[in-house]
């Protein structure tokens, strides 16, 4: 059996100073790569070598919405018995399906609260975020996949 792994990249470090080893930490995984929220993957940006551009990343399989998708994709898995294949792929789907195909899988996971996206009636993003990349790591690991979770 080929091992298949995958990262998933959420959310800038709670501590600005952290962001650079969160970067070189993703860019270094072996397998595919997924960035998780704009403003994670404007932090990618920002942190590459002057050189490289996002779109030069070995191994870049999306760059998506950070926490609507990760809702999306606990549907997804919640719900697989009732599940319609949706007629075009998704980021959600393709998420989903990236998720799957792996036999192993790290979160990066950033908690910094992202300012712009504050709601009054709403907890705090990265309450939300880690949430729901906790229920996915519950989720995966009862598939049968190695999960490697790490928070800055």
């Amino acid at each position: 059996m080929t091992k298949k792994h995958l990262t998933l990249l959420i959310g800038p470090a709670k501590y600005p100073e952290d962001d650079q080893r969160m970067v070189t930490m993703f860019l270094a995984e072996a397998g595919k790569k997924i960035i998780c929220g704009s403003s994670t993957a404007n932090m990618v940006s920002r942190l590459l070598p002057p050189e490289q551009r996002l779109d030069s990343v070995n191994d870049l399989l999306l760059v998506t919405d950070g926490t609507v998708i990760l809702s999306e994709v606990l549907d997804i898995f919640m719900n697989q018995d009732q599940a319609e294949a949706s007629p075009s792929p998704n980021d959600a789907s393709i998420l989903a399906a990236a998720l799957t195909e792996a036999t192993s899988i790290s979160f990066l996971i950033g908690m910094a609260v992202n300012k712009s996206q504050r709601s009054l009636s709403l907890p705090a993003k990265p309450i939300v975020k880690s949430r729901f990349a906790r229920e996915l790591v519950e989720i995966l690991k009862n598939m049968g996949k190695q999960v490697m979770v790490e928070y800055f």
